[in-house]
């Protein structure tokens, strides 16, 4: 199912709507969807306070971009786990997050996006899980035990067993917010308080051990996709970058943006996070920087990339800026988009729908209500929630789901 196209600009001008860099699309409320857009008109989502999408189970359009969305979940209930978490399982077969009241696991179809089942297994934090390389079971800790949870069987085992609890004191492995994982699901990043080590849990090799004391505040550190470098952030270090027996320290960018990572032109290794007037992707082998999306002022912004996906685009939610759409509206602003990973130059930027994710009051976007999304491993499903049924309260978001053609 062809989504949408996106025209060049260089060929196409809009006389309807106009072009350039402050361009405007403010499509009249009897249009039924725009499906040809200028890649860099500014394009103000309609009845962004009235909206209301269907019951959980049926698809709707998104009014300006013509993707059609499926709404998974009614109960306003999903909490996110940031977008660089790997929430379907290797094989895309299943999709696994946590919901409120009460605290549940809860497992959907990783193609359908239809509920399965509520999973009888619970830890105290809900960014505890990940999904290992087989693709029915999911790994957590529990004190100084390293579990896997097969989602079919129910069966429970231990898979590495360590000296003191592993995580932190709030149970949380390596900060919480990575995926920890690399793309073949065996090599994890664990940690005992600032005590840091890789650990393959299909042979039980551990790496040597890093103590992070002298880093100051670190949000998390993570395994890359290849599984060869550990990439550590925080507020006093910005991104570093380590192979994963810890030598060959390097700093990757400044600051503590949120990031991903992939692979440039299919093959060479890279972090992708905002910085430069847009977003770019930072090379690991020789730590040159490539513009893959111009753009500024686009403020806080998610990102996923996964997997097979991750050779060739990055995921990208940015943030809204307030409720009324009029007022400091500009390109990008409450999308989903699809960035490639490319060195020659910025690619052509698939713009897939309005998440039409805000805060209750029309402030910045706060950690509450943050615009998420999850990309499979195959690329041809993007998850993500969004708090569009009700934006009155903090944290009442649904899981919604777009198919995407490759």
């Amino acid at each position: 199912m062809k989504t949408f196209k996106i025209l060049s600009f260089l060929l196409v001008v809009f006389v309807t709507f106009g072009c350039g860099d402050n361009a405007d699309i403010d499509p009249k409320d009897d249009d039924n969807k725009v499906t040809e857009i200028d890649p860099l008109a500014t394009i103000r989502p309609r009845q962004y306070e009235t909206f209301k999408p269907p019951v959980a189970g049926e698809w709707f359009t998104d009014l300006e971009f013509g993707t059609r969305i499926k709404r998974l979940t009614d109960e306003q209930n999903i909490i996110g786990w940031n977008g660089e978490r790997a929430m379907f399982s290797a094989d895309d077969k299943y999709f696994a997050i946590a919901i409120n009241s009460p605290y549940k696991l809860r497992l959907f179809d990783g193609k359908t996006g239809d509920f399965i089942r509520d999973l009888p297994v619970s830890v105290g934090d809900n960014s505890e899980f990940r999904w290992s390389y087989d693709p029915q079971v999911l790994v957590y800790p529990k004190d100084n035990r390293l579990m896997g949870y097969n989602v079919v069987t129910d069966v429970q085992t231990i898979l590495g067993e360590f000296s003191d609890n592993i995580g932190n004191n709030k149970g949380r492995l390596s900060g919480g917010d990575g995926n920890d994982f690399d793309d073949k699901g065996e090599w994890l990043l664990l940690n005992i308080g600032k005590l840091y080590f890789a650990y393959n849990i299909s042979t039980g090799e551990k790496g040597p051990e890093k103590d992070m004391t002298d880093y100051g505040k670190i949000d998390y550190c993570t395994i890359s996709p290849s599984g060869q470098y550990i990439v550590g952030t925080g507020e006093t270090i910005g991104k570093k970058i380590w192979n994963r027996d810890w030598t060959n320290e390097r700093t990757l960018v400044t600051g503590n943006a949120h990031f991903d990572m992939g692979y440039l032109n299919g093959t060479e290794e890279c972090l992708v996070t905002s910085g430069g007037g847009g977003i770019q992707a930072i090379r690991f082998s020789d730590l040159k920087s490539f513009m893959i999306l111009q753009g500024s002022g686009l403020g806080s912004m998610q990102f996923s990339a996964v997997g097979g996906s991750n050779k060739q685009h990055v995921y990208i939610a940015f943030e809204d800026r307030g409720l009324n759409p009029d007022v400091e509206w500009r390109r990008y602003l409450a999308e989903l988009v699809q960035v490639p990973l490319v060195t020659t130059g910025p690619g052509e930027i698939r713009r897939l729908a309005h998440h039409r994710a805000r805060t209750t009051d029309g402030s910045v976007q706060n950690f509450e209500d943050q615009p998420e999304l999850w990309i499979n491993h195959a690329g041809d499903r993007l998850f993500f929630r969004s708090n569009m049924d009700n934006f009155t309260a903090e944290g009442k978001h649904d899981l919604y789901m777009i198919e995407l053609d490759l």
